[in-house]
């Protein structure tokens, strides 16, 4: 082999490196679902929702609470402020075995709203689902509403999205929600989060791949809950069991954005962490679940679509920070090696150093990667604030929460996938 080919060689060992095709294979799936879904975005349109019918249905709405002493007056309080008629709303609040002033704080509102159908149901702790079944019971509503106790709904967002149950296939309706007066910057950090993974479910809606219905205020058509054998009590993400379950038979969620809901956050890193374990590792368990869904026509676009980047989105995380880790081990013993060889003394190297770049060693591959995946991200940022009616200032200086959102926060999320797996390899299991 001639110089110049070894060299040439080299070279290109330099610029292609088994680290850069791994990047372009998964930049290369990410790219394909961007494109898609931008196309869904702009060509599919939104579902048309009927008029309100003049005779309202009865309504109940169910609060399962524990421990939930400092919102759950309020929560009720939303919930009574409903532009609805009182002769048509029913209120039952499962107290879930609570050990702090739940139960007193409920008693209390329930006497002083007398004029108000408040039904308070103690029982030992269960779990929410549980609870929800408990309420299901005696719940006399063609529909239903799961109202988180730290949760609080706008007046007149149960008249937004009754409408769409004039669709018999329809089983269930989504809000918009919102984090609750986000202040710190974990909190800012799941209100830029909330809003993003709105467009999301705006996005899968289109499709009708909805696979969530999220705790704080989504209604559901009694009758076909309860067919269906009502939440499963045995599940850490009943919100999502309950939506794969009813896709499974072949019924559709809706996600409006007429109707708001307020949602309280997780306001410590441990917290949070420990939510967000629950709800990947329920996203992955319920898969498996309902596996014979996966890549199934018979379930469209949420079979074929939706049910495989469940857990996809999950393994790429952990692949994609495991190749980075490992790619920053290496660079580092490598460093750490030619500072043993010249003794640690870097005061020479830095003051005879002489910055020269070969632009023909330049990791290009990785820059290109870099440079579009940030673009598509502020994209959907940009978009996702302007189709929900938002400002990115709304809340105060967004300096260092965006800068922790857009460059930190996925490291957190890697660590949560990271960890779950290792729940899962251990068989380990997550409380609710």
């Amino acid at each position: 082999m001639t110089k110049e080919a070894s060299k040439s060689g080299s070279l290109l060992k330099m610029i292609i490196q088994p680290f850069d095709i791994f990047l372009f294979s998964i930049y290369f799936i990410l790219l394909f679902l961007s494109i898609f879904w931008i196309m869904v975005l702009f060509t599919v349109k939104d579902e048309k929702k009927p008029a309100l019918r003049n005779d309202l249905p009865m309504f109940t709405a169910i609060v399962p609470a524990y421990n939930e002493e400092k919102t759950i007056r309020k929560t009720i309080e939303s919930l009574v402020a409903l532009d609805y008629p009182k002769e048509k709303k029913q209120i039952i609040i499962v107290n879930d075995g609570s050990k702090d002033t739940t139960r007193d704080i409920v008693e209390t509102f329930i006497a002083q709203h007398a004029q108000e159908s408040i039904i308070l149901i103690n029982q030992e702790n269960k779990g929410k689902a549980a609870a929800l079944n408990e309420g299901l019971a005696v719940a006399t509503g063609e529909f239903f509403a799961c109202l988180d106790a730290d949760s609080f709904i706008e007046p007149k967002a149960l008249k937004e999205m009754l409408p769409y149950f004039e669709q018999m296939d329809v089983a269930a309706v989504c809000p918009l929600l919102k984090v609750h007066n986000p202040r710190t910057v974990i909190e800012k950090i799941q209100w830029y989060e909330y809003i993003i993974n709105m467009l999301y479910k705006s996005l899968n809606g289109k499709l009708d791949c909805i696979h969530v219905t999220p705790g704080p205020f989504s209604v559901y058509r009694t009758n076909v809950v309860t067919s269906l054998g009502g939440y499963d009590e045995h599940n850490i993400t009943e919100d999502l069991e309950i939506a794969i379950r009813l896709q499974k038979h072949h019924y559709k969620i809706i996600q409006t954005f007429d109707a708001t809901v307020y949602t309280s956050s997780p306001k410590t890193w441990r917290k949070l962490f420990t939510q967000r374990v629950r709800w990947y590792k329920g996203s992955v368990e319920n898969s498996l679940k309902y596996k014979e869904m996966i890549f199934n026509k018979n379930y469209g676009d949420f079979g074929m679509i939706r049910m495989p980047t469940i857990i996809l989105s999950g393994a790429l995380s952990i692949i994609v920070f495991l190749f980075v880790f490992q790619d920053l081990l290496i660079r580092s013993v490598k460093n750490i090696r030619w500072l043993y060889g010249i003794n640690f003394n870097i005061i020479p190297v830095i003051l005879n150093y002489q910055p020269h770049i070969d632009i023909l060693t330049l990791p290009y591959a990785r820059y290109l990667i870099a440079l579009t995946s940030f673009g598509m991200a502020i994209f959907v940022m940009i978009y996702a604030y302007k189709i929900i009616g938002e400002r990115i200032t709304n809340h105060g200086k967004t300096f260092v929460s965006l800068t922790f959102y857009l460059f930190v926060y996925s490291i957190f999320l890697s660590t949560v996938w990271l960890y779950i797996a290792y729940q899962m390899v251990t068989k380990r299991k997550t409380q609710w």
